[in-house]
């Protein structure tokens, strides 16, 4: 069949990676390594069963390499665990390159433009739309899924880095200095959300598996509030 005869795009994750090691890691705390069926997988990601949303969840963490197996064999993948269980931060940022070029599409796209994400979109979907047979619609959300994966790795590498790298006597003092003031000191993310919207968290202080968890369950108490405007 001609690439442009096809009816439906080929197959790539829906979701960024990011929002598949959400879902992944949400298996994890709950089920950690033990094989379990499908529809209890889709309840530990957050849905109340099988549906268009639960199944897209899902199989985005499989074409990342988080989840194996199929059915009632499926389970968190070796990958998943460099990620959730890292003996360094260099082995995460590891990990989640290693997680962000398993999707075929992904790789493909690589390999296309040598390494080097083109600025523009523009490049990128019209690989996908005229070579690899993309809908228009299909390489719009393959082109955000790609984005928003890109801006992870580059976090990753960015916070392993900076751990690397000792703070020089200066930094030290600066720091200091900005205590006595009352300036918070923390990490600054920004993450794409949709092609419209982007959102800013800045932490202070001590990021633990505890402070993640609230910072989720006021996620969860706000989305009503946020939906209605």
């Amino acid at each position: 069949m001609a690439l442009h005869d096809r009816t439906r795009s080929p197959r790539a994750p829906r979701h960024s990676l990011p929002e598949a090691v959400y879902y992944a890691g949400k298996i994890y705390a709950a089920a950690h390594r033990s094989q379990i069926d499908s529809s209890t997988a889709y309840k530990l990601m957050g849905f109340a069963g099988k549906s268009g949303s639960s199944a897209t969840a899902l199989g985005s963490a499989r074409q990342y390499g988080l989840v194996e197996g199929i059915g009632e064999k499926t389970r968190i993948s070796d990958l998943a665990l460099r990620i959730f269980e890292p003996s360094s931060p260099a082995e995460r940022a590891e990990a989640l390159k290693d997680a962000a070029s398993e999707p075929n599409v992904f790789k493909a796209i690589f390999e296309r433009f040598d390494n080097r994400v083109p600025a523009s979109d523009e490049p990128i979907r019209a690989f996908l739309i005229r070579e690899l047979g993309f809908s228009p619609s299909g390489a719009e959300d393959c082109i955000e899924a790609f984005r928003a994966t890109n801006l992870e790795l580059e976090q990753a590498t960015t916070k392993t880095t900076a751990v690397a790298v000792a703070p020089t006597r200066s930094q030290i003092t600066d720091d200091r200095e900005r205590l006595r003031e009352h300036e918070p000191i923390g990490d600054f993310i920004r993450l794409p959300l949709t092609r419209d919207c982007t959102v800013e968290l800045r932490f202070s202080g001590q990021v633990s598996d505890r402070a993640i968890a609230n910072l989720i369950s006021h996620i969860e108490l706000m989305q009503d509030v946020w939906s209605e405007r």
